[in-house]
């Protein structure tokens, strides 16, 4: 009988070196892609973080400045402005009473014609009509000045 020898295309031990080595680079690659999303979202989370402490410093500084609004407006309310002034040892005045203050003319004092000129009152320009005038007469006067009169005739 005759005995057959078979050769083997790769060494049994080969095979196995090379299933394990491809199944490490599956591994490593789908270890690179998994770190390379993992510091991606790292990265995002960190924005997100800091997107939102930027959102409430400027909550936190709308509410500081309206704060200050409402305080400068109490501040300076008719009511306190008033009391403040009475206290400092203003007093009403009636203007159309000129026995209670008078004007105090000031040597080498000259008015100002411009700072004059500004506190009158200025009446604004009439408004121009954009339309021409032969488009606001009327058909009447139209035809009445174009028909020959009996004047014009003589």
């Amino acid at each position: 009988m005759k005995t057959e020898q078979h050769a083997y295309r790769l060494a049994p031990w080969r095979k196995q070196l090379k299933s394990i080595i491809n199944i490490l680079l599956v591994l490593v690659l789908g270890a690179c892609i998994a770190s390379v999303y993992l510091n991606y979202s790292a990265q995002m989370t960190d924005m997100k973080l800091q997107i939102q402490i930027l959102h409430d410093q400027r909550n936190e500084l709308t509410r500081t400045i309206a704060d200050y609004v409402t305080r400068e407006g109490i501040l300076t309310s008719y009511a306190l402005m008033e009391k403040k002034a009475t206290q400092a040892g203003y007093i009403k005045i009636d203007f159309d009473d000129e026995d209670i203050y008078t004007y105090l003319p000031i040597p080498g004092y000259i008015p100002d014609i411009d700072i004059l000129s500004e506190r009158r009152v200025q009446l604004p320009p009439l408004p121009v009509s954009p339309l021409k005038p032969e488009y606001t007469e009327s058909l009447q006067l139209y035809i009445f000045r174009k028909l020959p009169t009996k004047e014009s005739e003589k």
